[in-house]
């Protein structure tokens, strides 16, 4: 891809909201309280059916104070070192502020294409004070609404004849070979700290306060032969946190990347133990069905902590039976240690998640589990089966044809998948099995 843009702008302006509508999906958070992004989020976008990667920063406050505002800045700093363009977004309604005065003054010294975008212009009124605006120093000063899409035609065509890009880009194609990945956890588990260590970088802002990331961001990675799609996801608090509607929002998005991804890697942070947001959030991946690795992330700490593997693998067994298949994986984000080799486990979750066996295998397993142990009598009427075959894969479905679907008891079902899971192995991945009537 031949063309890189990055957003630029104090908080609040409509960055995300443009991000959001050239990606084509909710990929940053939108929310009237200012600050809400944080990291550098990079989307693949396309405009005309031309494409370029498009990456939102943090708004920048020049007189902004402390580790978090530091970090924003350093974050958008690089996002325009990265960049080819730049769309320095402005407020149409409430005029230049001294924020983006400064914030100009950085951008010439970039010396980087700018754009000025005034936002908020739908009105006659807004776009008839477009010319206060070439006072920031700029050439291109364009008036746009992130919100309705307007003005962003005569924009993309003064960008294009600047840097011709590809022609009839199909922006619903999708990567092949890429395996989706969330990074699942509670807040300050270590989720971003782990993904910098994989890219090797600072990409994603760390900080001992909890809930420092709120976006759901995509990073794409290779590792022996493999390419990974990292999605990491805001911590999720409990119910009672939740008094703010941007953190609903981010819980939201972490769902939805749930949802995008085939494999959740569920942090746990070994200094807290196990908590019960910790058995929410494991009830989450259950529900939506997902493979999944179960990492103890800080055991960098273990030996201060004077905690050991097995007892600690033993007690997620023990409070989280119904995440018996997923591997458990003990690591350190602030080292490094083992983080790769979680990554090589996923890989192997991903391939039992997306197996799939032949009906005549199923069939041998099915008829040597019902010699071995006969289904109970239930209501005086035998259960009987007569078939089994698998119908889908991520997760692995299987369906059993009866003569009557009410006879058989949970625990037959949990017989059957184990018996599926000793002989076909589906580490990681859960199981479904339906139960159909013979007509």
């Amino acid at each position: 891809m031949s063309l890189t843009i990055s957003l630029i702008g104090r908080p609040n302006v409509g960055k995300s909201t443009l991000f959001n509508r050239l990606v084509g999906r909710r990929a940053s958070l939108v929310h009237d309280e200012p600050g809400l992004t944080r990291d550098r989020i990079y989307a693949d976008a396309s405009f005309d059916k031309r494409p370029f990667l498009l990456i939102d920063t943090g708004g920048i406050e020049p007189d902004g104070e402390g580790h978090l505002m530091a970090s924003i800045k350093s974050q958008a700093k690089v996002a325009i070192e990265e960049s080819d363009a730049i769309f320095f977004l402005v407020d149409g309604k409430s005029g230049i502020s001294s924020a983006d005065s400064e914030i100009a003054d950085q951008l010439r010294r970039a010396q980087k294409p700018v754009y000025v975008l005034v936002n908020k212009t739908e009105s006659h009124k807004t776009q008839g004070v477009l010319g206060e605006f070439y006072a920031l120093g700029f050439k291109h000063v364009f008036p746009v609404s992130s919100a309705h899409g307007q003005g962003l035609g005569d924009l993309f065509e003064e960008i294009y004849s600047q840097f011709p890009v590809a022609q009839d880009f199909d922006v619903e194609k999708k990567d092949d070979g890429v395996l989706p990945i969330a990074l699942f956890g509670k807040p300050n588990a270590g989720k971003s700290s782990f993904l910098n260590k994989l890219l090797g970088e600072d990409r994603l802002l760390v900080s001992e306060v909890p809930g420092t990331t709120v976006d759901a961001v995509d990073e794409e990675i290779s590792y022996a032969g493999h390419r990974f799609k990292i999605i990491d996801t805001a911590g999720i608090r409990r119910k009672r946190s939740i008094d703010k509607e941007f953190e609903k929002m981010a819980v939201s998005a972490s769902l939805g990347a749930l949802d995008r991804s085939k494999v959740a890697i569920f942090l746990i942070d070994a200094s807290a133990g196990i908590t019960e947001q910790d058995l929410k959030i494991a009830s989450f991946i259950d529900k939506k069905s997902k493979s999944c690795v179960i990492v103890v992330n800080k055991w960098d700490l273990s030996k201060e902590l004077e905690v050991k593997a097995e007892p600690f693998s033993l007690h997620i067994r023990e409070k989280m039976p119904f995440l018996a298949h997923a591997p458990i994986r003990f690591a350190s984000a602030k080292t490094g240690n083992r983080i790769f080799d979680v990554l090589e486990t996923a890989w192997e979750v991903f391939e039992s998640y997306s197996k799939r066996v032949s009906t005549s295998q199923v069939n041998k397993v099915l008829e040597r589990a019902v010699q071995m142990h006969q289904p109970p009598m239930q209501g005086g009427r035998k259960l009987k089966f007569f078939y089994a075959t698998q119908v889908s894969v991520a997760p692995p479905t299987f369906l059993f044809t009866v003569n009557d679907k009410k006879n058989v008891h949970f625990s037959y079902k949990r017989y059957l998948s184990n018996r599926l899971r000793d002989e076909f192995g589906f580490k990681g991945s859960p199981i479904r099995m339906v139960f159909r009537e013979r007509s």
